[in-house]
C-alpha cells in the first residue's frame, strides 16, 4: 500500500510538472570589463563660418544688367554683377566740367584777379601818399611866405585843412586796403576753394558710384543668390530687375571653414562641453564623413517653435575640420558628440538595469543561486551597455529583463 501511494505521488508530481505552464529560465549576463563610449545625437545645419554678403552700393536704385550664376566658384576681385551706368556716366561728364571750371576760377582768383586788385590798392595808396607829401611841402612853403608877409593866416589855415583832409583820405584808404585783404579777398578765396572742394567731392562721388556699378567679389567663395523682395515677389534677382541701395542680393560663404549649428536638449547639456570630439555626416551625402569638435555651448535656454514650450534647448556650435569634398551650405547634418569614453570599465547590458526613484537597481545572482536586488552607481552609457562604478564586481551575474 505504501509503495502504491508513493508511485501515485511520483506520478502526480510528474503529471503536474508535465502538464503545467512552462517557466522560462531568466537570461543571465555577466559583469565584464570593456571599453565604452557615450555619445549624444545632434542634428544641425552646415554653415560657413564666414559669409560675405554683397549688397547694392549705388545710391538710390539701379537696374541689374549682368549677374553671375548661382554656385559659381569665384576668387576675390572677380566680377559678380553689373548695373546700368548710363545716367551716372552722363552725370560724371557734367561734374568733370564743373570741376574744371571751379579749379580755373580759383586759379584765376589766386593768380590774377586778387593780385591785380592789390596792385591797384597799393598804387592808389602811393598816389595818396604823394599828394599828402606835396600838400605838406606846400604848407611849409606857405608858412615861409606868411613870415615874409606874402600869404595871410587864413590861407595858411586853409592849407592846413587840405593837408589834414589828405592825411584822412590816406588813413581811410589804408583801412580799406587792410579790410579788403583780410576779409574781402579772404572771403572770395574761401568761397572759391569751397566751390572747388564741393565740385571735387561731387565728382569723386559720381566716380565712386560708377565704380560701384561693377560689383566685384570681396573674397573667395561660392556664389549663393539671396532671395529678396522684387516687384511684389520674394525671389532671387534676375537681369533687368531694379534693386535699391544696401539690398543684399548675393553672398559668398567662405569655403575654407565650416561650422555646424543646432540645438541640444536640456537633458544632454551636462554631457556636451567645448572640446568634445564629433563625428558627423550630411543626410544628403551619408558616405562623406565629417569630423570636428564642440566649439561653443549656449548659456541661455531657448524654446523651439516645433517643440512644446516647456522643453528647453541650448544652441551648440561645432567647428568642423576641413571638408573632404565641397558641400553646399544649409545641408542637414547628423552628428554624434563623444560625451565620454573609458577603457576597462565594468559593463552590464542596459536591459539589466531598472530605475526606482532615480536610483539604478539590478537583480544579482548570489552564490546560493538566489536573486537579490542591489542598488548600483551608473557611469557612462551607450545604446547597449552601461558602466557600473559601484555596487557590482567583475564576474557578478545579473538578470537581463
Amino acid at each position: 500500500m505504501m509503495k502504491r501511494t508513493g508511485v501515485w505521488i511520483l506520478l502526480l508530481a510528474l503529471g503536474a510538472g508535465g502538464c503545467g505552464p512552462r517557466v522560462e529560465a531568466p537570461t543571465v549576463a555577466e559583469v565584464v570589463r570593456g571599453d565604452i563610449q557615450a555619445r549624444v545625437i545632434f542634428q544641425g545645419e552646415l554653415e560657413a563660418r564666414q559669409i560675405t554678403r554683397v549688397s547694392v552700393g549705388v545710391q538710390g536704385s539701379a537696374v541689374l544688367t549682368e549677374l553671375i550664376e548661382e554656385g559659381a566658384e569665384v576668387k576675390a576681385g572677380d566680377v559678380l554683377a553689373r548695373f546700368d551706368a548710363t545716367q551716372i556716366e552722363q552725370d560724371l561728364a557734367r561734374l568733370d566740367n564743373e570741376l574744371v571750371r571751379a579749379r580755373q576760377e580759383l586759379e584765376s582768383l589766386e593768380l590774377a584777379e586778387l593780385p591785380l586788385e592789390e596792385l591797384e590798392l597799393v598804387a592808389r595808396r602811393t598816389e595818396l601818399e604823394a599828394e599828402l607829401e606835396a600838400e605838406a611841402r606846400f604848407l611849409e612853403s606857405a608858412r615861409g611866405l606868411e613870415e615874409r608877409g606874402l600869404m595871410s593866416a587864413a590861407e595858411i589855415r586853409q592849407q592846413e585843412r587840405r593837408v589834414e583832409a589828405q592825411r584822412e583820405r590816406l588813413r581811410q584808404w589804408e583801412v580799406r586796403m587792410d579790410l579788403t585783404q583780410r576779409h574781402v579777398h579772404a572771403a572770395r578765396l574761401a568761397k572759391a576753394r569751397s566751390a572747388l572742394e564741393a565740385a571735387t567731392r561731387q565728382r569723386d562721388f559720381a566716380a565712386r558710384q560708377l565704380e560701384l556699378c561693377e560689383v566685384r567679389a570681396p573674397a573667395d567663395g561660392a556664389v549663393a543668390l539671396t532671395p529678396l523682395p522684387v516687384g511684389g515677389e520674394y525671389r532671387t534677382a534676375y537681369v533687368g530687375d531694379t534693386l535699391f541701395h544696401n539690398q543684399v542680393f548675393l553672398c559668398l560663404p567662405d569655403p575654407a571653414s565650416h561650422v555646424l549649428r543646432g540645438f541640444i536638449g536640456e537633458a544632454e547639456l551636462a554631457q556636451v562641453r567645448p572640446g568634445r570630439r564629433v563625428e558627423a555626416a550630411a543626410l544628403a551625402f551619408p558616405d562623406c564623413r565629417l569630423t570636428g569638435q564642440v566649439e561653443t555651448v549656449g548659456s541661455m535656454a531657448q524654446s523651439r517653435p516645433d517643440q512644446p514650450a516647456w522643453r528647453k534647448f541650448f544652441p551648440v556650435q561645432i567647428a568642423l575640420d576641413p571638408l573632404p569634398l565641397p558641400l553646399p551650405v544649409g545641408l542637414t547634418v547628423r552628428a554624434e558628440i563623444v560625451a565620454g569614453e573609458k577603457t576597462a570599465a565594468l559593463l552590464i547590458p542596459r536591459e539589466a538595469v531598472g530605475w526606482r526613484e532615480g536610483a539604478a537597481v539590478v537583480q544579482r545572482l548570489d552564490a546560493e543561486g538566489r536573486w537579490a536586488e542591489r542598488v548600483i552607481e551608473a557611469g557612462l552609457a551607450n545604446l547597449t551597455h552601461l558602466e557600473v562604478t559601484a555596487g557590482l564586481e567583475e564576474g557578478d551575474r545579473v538578470r537581463v529583463h
